[in-house]
């Protein structure tokens, strides 16, 4: 064979045979002989460098048997380097890889250091079960010429499904399920490395598993099968469970434990099948009995479960004793027998530990403190009435007695608590233990008052939400609305005190000291508690330096936590400003996080303090930044495993490209961690799947350098389709039922579609829906999403269309009834009601098709635009029963087709209860009859918000603490949120067309249809009107309608209808908002604090619903005109007020009182009189869940 053809094994019998036996033994598990397997898996490397430095150092000081002479190499040039990938098909992409982690290059000169080190580099990748070198010489041959390497590797298999078959009859799903079996198998989850211990393991977790469920005879076996491209393994278990063991018999031998009583509750019977979870409980059980005879500290030895082999059956045997009588009295408070097992674990669990003992003294006090008792003491005396290691009469505490409350911050152990610290049941044998605990309740308070004096930079209402002790609470009668009393110990005192000395110091006064007062008024029950703070110097931030930085300029870095912190509205540090521990950590971390967000992952930040001299008065420090940027990782493969194995035969149903669009992770970019979060985010919200992890491992270099990580994501899908249906059944609607079919993940792609119907007798609803949340992309990694409905709706309650106007006065009657209660017509006035003509129920049917997308266009600011396209088409029916059948039939028959657009602008601290901010949307639409509608009219609508707080703290009053509630007062404004809010809406018909059927183009076909017209009045618009009562309004008439023969003013008299209980009962003619095509509304509203739960509001709302745009400017004041004219103008309306509000877990309460100072006056048609001047009421209560805007 000649020298170019010859095939040398560098390693091939020497130094590569003892490298992979070293490395199996002590580095690398071998993966079994099967052969389905390929290759070796790394299973010690990362458990221990110690191994892995020992294996290097064998490597080079060990020498092997048989070894070629490796210095004939050393310095020879290499010609070439390649990777072969043995066993598998060829992958070019991956040995490019597995070549980028290589030490050698071609073109260099060879060295057995080098090839060592390419070896390690391979297995510590985890990709490479095992590997070997193969050298090939090249040219003539000689001892000079260049050499050609391959690496031969085997890659290292990865788990990508796992199978639980049974074998034979498979027991029912309540009794074992492959499921079931299946979760065991957690070291198997789907991208795991595969390795016989992982296999093996997981049989053994299979068979303790069936154990447990008394399959003593069940036998696990398993296979593998590796996929075409050799990477991934298919496990599968084979489960042949055999029959479930059955119980013989129970045998219970409790000395002084009679078992008979609790026998027939156990559920471990003879004959039933056996389970350790059915054991547990009737432990439980037998337990519970013991105790229950005021044996409180039983002794049960560890149940014997024997099987005997020829039958199968299971015996199981339970000794032990029932232990001492221990008698439990609570003196000195009244408790009741379910209190003291729900509060005290002697009671409860049945135990004398210590402990126990102590832990129930504990909860005993924290009881007596809900209750007003807050410097209780509890003692445990713990008495014996025979001979024992414990001496009668001794007693343990967990507080000192003190006559007088005080603060400690630790507490010593007395002689006594050790005597009862040595009670133990198995000494007592069948004596008798009283434990009593003493309450000294002390004195019962009422917490009104706590405060912070000593200091103007913190008050309470800035730590309130963080201190365990608590005001009392008006509301505090009321479950979860906080404590009638108040709270708060000693226990708890002191931690507040740590709390509020934590909180001075990151104001800069790191020598900040805090002490407590208490004090009772005089005649009554009222504690005042006080922290006085000692305030020190002044630790101000003199610079700020950067250290380590190579990426980015030191500037660019002190610059950004600034600049991360204004995006939140969260503080940062500043030079000159006090210094913060905790914002120090703060702007590291977002140093660090700017490294992260640019593929730096592996980027640390450490902080570091020096102290400078004094500066005036103040201490000063210099923060440093020690930066350990780290290399750029890129992101090499995204590798998603779906739930194969979850259910046999199982496969991901969502597909893969449809995961790697959704998600802003892309191959070959940076690898960010805020990335990977928002990966994770995203998947959770499609409803998708149930569980997503998302993890990295190392990949190797690119060719530039520069670190790479595969990313893996393992998902658990949920069922896609989901069925709710249901019924019920309500007085006024009779029965209903819902229906519903969602899929939240259409043919894989993570769209969303849904089904939903539902019905009474009075509403019937049928709709379509359709979500993509991934329609068009823009930027790099944002989409725009789709959504599409269809809902068909038909409704017979269209009479509630005006109910909260029509029943002021009207009796609750909306429509004419004859006496069998039929609908007939409102006309029929003159005629017997047997002779009227029955109409039929009112109805309303309404057909909508729906389009939307929206982008955002600047998130900073969150600012979002939405487009729309809305088809909808409005039918009435029946509707001449009705009383304001004259202002519905003009809209009998409604179609619009339009498009829309909305603006959101929302720069507020907090959406609910903002203090700071602006919030704006600006919404236009555009209805065409050449759309299909048929009207046409513009719309536009604009609300703004604006919030400004006045210093101090955002929630409540910010104030030098005192008692002084004039100097309260005074300085309420600190904390003050003032806020502004603008409403403007204007919209105009054009081409109107004859909509009432009078052959004319009149004010009414001039106006929106009633269902798109703007409505204002309330407690969230203009709270000198009740709901929607603002505006222009119009004449009903329920009796006769004729013309003054002179004026020609309309005559309105009243009619009889009845009632529900069909008693006939007068209705006079009444007056009904309609709304118009214009809208102008101002809020104006100080929220001010007078203490952290309550808050005095004086506002100011002006405008009004006008029937045009023009009116909003007093372009229709001239009163001329007819009655209904002259009803329909409106004017601006001024409102002051009063609001009050209370903070409640479920957001603020809010009572409100608007008096009208000219409140709007109507004319109301009468029957041969001149019409009545109708002054709408002035004032208005208001109640409602949170702000007004």
């Amino acid at each position: 064979m000649s020298a170019a053809a010859k095939e040398m094994h560098l390693f091939g019998d020497s130094k590569l045979k003892f490298l992979r036996s070293f490395t199996v033994a002590t580095l690398w598990s071998a993966a079994g002989p099967t052969a389905h397997v390929a290759g070796h898996a790394l299973s010690h490397l990362r458990r221990s460098s110690l191994a892995l430095l020992f294996g290097l150092l064998m490597l080079v000081s060990v020498p092997a048997r048989n070894a070629l002479d490796l210095s004939k190499f050393e310095g020879r040039p290499v010609a070439a380097v390649e990777v072969v990938r043995e066993g598998v098909p060829r992958d070019a992409a991956a040995e490019s890889e597995l070549l980028a982690l290589i030490a050698l290059a071609p073109n260099t000169n060879f060295s057995a250091v080098r090839v060592r080190e390419s070896l390690l580099a391979l297995f510590t990748s985890g990709r490479v079960a095992d590997a070997r070198v193969e050298a090939f010489e090249t040219g003539g041959g000689g001892t000079s010429a260049p050499i050609r390497l391959r690496f031969v590797v085997r890659p290292q298999v990865r788990v990508g499904d796992v199978n639980v078959e049974f074998v034979g009859v498979p027991p029912d799903d309540d009794v074992l399920s492959a499921d079931d079996l299946r979760a065991r198998l957690t070291l198997l989850e789907p991208g795991a490395r595969l390795t016989a211990q992982a296999l093996n393991n997981g049989a053994d977790a299979l068979q303790i598993y069936l154990r447990d469920r008394g399959f003593f005879q069940a036998e696990v076996n398993y296979e593998q099968s590796l996929n075409p491209a050799g990477t991934a393994a298919t496990v599968t278990y084979r489960v042949t469970p055999g029959a479930q063991a059955q119980v013989e018999a129970f045998n219970i031998n409790v000395t002084g434990f009679d078992a008979a009583r609790v026998r027939p509750e156990l559920a471990l019977a003879p004959g039933a099948p056996f389970t350790r979870t059915a054991l547990g409980e009737d432990l439980r059980r037998i337990r519970q009995a013991i105790i229950a005879g005021n044996n409180l500290a039983p002794q049960l030895n560890e149940p014997q479960v024997l099987r005997d082999p020829q039958t199968g059956r299971i015996a199981i045997n339970l000794t032990g004793v029932a232990g001492p009588k221990i008698n439990v009295q609570v003196t000195g408070y009244d408790i009741s027998e379910e209190k003291e097992r729900e509060i005290l674990p002697v009671k409860r669990e049945g135990s004398v530990d210590f402990s126990a003992i102590v832990e129930g003294a504990r909860r005993l006090e924290n009881e007596l403190q809900e209750d007003g008792f807050f410097f209780a003491e509890v003692m445990a005396v713990c008495s014996v009435t025979s001979a024992s290691n414990a001496a009668a009469g001794t007693s343990v505490g967990i507080n000192p007695a003190s006559a007088i409350p005080t603060i400690a911050t630790a507490s010593s152990s007395s002689s006594a608590s050790e005597s009862c610290q040595n009670l133990s049941a198995r000494d007592l044998d069948n004596g008798a233990v009283t434990i009593t605990y003493e309450v000294e309740r002390g004195r019962r308070f009422r917490l009104t008052d706590i405060d912070i004096e000593g200091t103007n930079k913190l008050t309470y209402e800035d730590v309130a939400g963080e201190l365990r002790s608590q005001e009392a609470n008006a509301l505090g009668f009321i479950p979860f609305f906080g404590l009638g009393r108040g709270y708060t110990s000693r226990e708890l005192l002191a931690r507040d005190l740590q709390l509020i000395r934590a909180r001075m110091r990151d104001l800069g006064y790191r020598q900040a000291d805090v002490q407590v007062r208490q004090g009772v008024q005089i005649d009554s029950d009222n504690l005042l508690i006080t922290f006085d703070v000692i305030e020190g110097p002044l630790t101000r931030v003199a610079g700020v330096e950067v250290r380590g930085n190579q990426i980015y300029t030191a500037e660019r870095l002190r610059e950004e936590p600034c600049n991360a912190a204004s995006q939140r509205s969260e503080p940062c540090t500043i030079i000159e400003g006090p210094y913060a521990r905790t914002l120090a950590r703060a702007d590291g971390e977002r140093i660090r996080a700017l490294y992260a967000r640019n593929g730096f992952v592996d980027a640390e930040v450490a902080i570091s303090i020096v102290e400078l001299p004094r500066k005036g008065g103040d201490e000063q420090v210099r923060i440093i930044y020690n930066v350990t940027e780290g290399g750029k990782v890129f992101i090499n493969q995204i590798i998603i495993n779906g739930n194969e194995g979850i259910v046999p035969g199982a496969r991901l149903r969502t597909k893969r490209q449809a995961i790697r669009e959704a998600i802003p992770l892309r191959e070959g970019e940076p690898l960010k961690a805020d990335s990977l979060a928002e990966s994770e985010r995203i998947l959770y919200e499609t409803n998708a799947f149930r569980q997503v992890i998302i993890r990295t491992e190392a990949a190797g270099e690119t060719a530039s350098g520069y670190r790479q990580r595969d990313v893996i994501i393992d998902l658990e899908e949920l069922p896609p389709r989901r069925l709710d249906y249901g019924g019920g059944f309500s007085t006024d609607g009779g029965p209903l039922g819902l229906f519903e079919i969602q899929n939240s993940n259409l043919r894989g792609q993570l769209r969303q579609g849904a089904l939903r119907a539902r019905g009474s007798r009075q509403q019937q609803l049928l709709r379509l829906e359709f979500f993509d949340p991934r329609f068009r992309s823009y930027g790099q990694t944002k989409f725009s999403p789709l959504a599409i409905s269809l809902q068909y709706q038909r409704d017979v309650s269209v009479t509630r269309f005006f109910r909260s106007t029509i029943d002021r006065g009207n009796f609750g009657i909306v429509q004419r009834r004859d006496e069998d209660g039929n609908p007939i017509l409102v006309d029929c006035r003159l005629a017997p009601e047997s002779q009227c003509e029955q109409t039929g129920e009112p109805t309303i049917n309404r057909f909508t098709f729906n389009v939307e997308t929206q982008r955002v266009l600047q998130e900073r600011s969150r600012t979002i635009l939405f487009v729309r396209y809305n088809y909808e088409d409005v039918r009435l029916f029946n509707v001449g029963s009705l009383l304001v059948a004259p202002i519905l039939r003009p809209d009998r028959a409604v179609r619009l087709s339009r498009f829309g657009a909305t603006l959101a602008r929302d720069t507020r601290d907090r959406s609910f209860d903002p203090t700071r901010g602006e919030f704006l949307t600006l919404d236009a639409a555009v209805a065409l009859r050449q759309l299909g509608g048929n009207l046409s009219f513009n719309k536009l609508q604009a609300t703004y918000r604006r919030y400004y707080r006045f210093g101090g703290a955002a929630s409540a009053l910010a104030e030098v603490a005192t008692l002084d509630r004039r100097t309260r007062l005074l300085n309420a404004v600190r904390g003050t949120v003032f806020a502004f809010g603008a409403t403007l809406g204007a919209a105009n018909l054009f081409n109107p067309r004859d909509r009432d059927g009078d052959g004319v183009i009149g004010d009414i076909d001039r106006t929106l249809p009633i269902s798109e017209r703007f409505f204002s009045g309330g407690s969230t618009t203009l709270r000198g009107f009740g709901f929607e009562e603002a505006g222009p309004r119009r004449a009903i008439c329920p009796g006769a309608v004729s013309r003054d023969p002179v004026t020609n003013e309309l005559r309105c008299g009243g009619g009889l209808f009845r009632n529900d209980q069909g008693d006939l009962v007068p209705v006079n003619p009444f007056l009904v908002p309609v709304g118009g095509n214009a809208l102008a509304v101002i809020n104006v509203e100080a929220r001010v604090p007078l203490t952290r739960n309550f808050q005095i509001v004086p506002f100011y709302d002006g405008g009004n619903v006008f029937r045009n745009v023009g009116d909003i400017f007093g372009g229709n004041r001239n009163p001329g005109g007819d009655l209904d004219t002259r009803n329909l103008r409106a004017q601006w309306t001024h409102t002051v007020g009063l609001g009050f509000r209370f903070k409640t877990p479920l957001g603020p309460l809010a009572l409100d009182y608007g008096f009208l100072l000219n409140p709007p006056e109507f004319e109301l048609p009468q029957g041969a009189s001149d019409p009545a001047l109708i002054r709408a009421k002035r004032g208005q209560f208001h109640f409602r869940f949170g702000q007004t805007f």
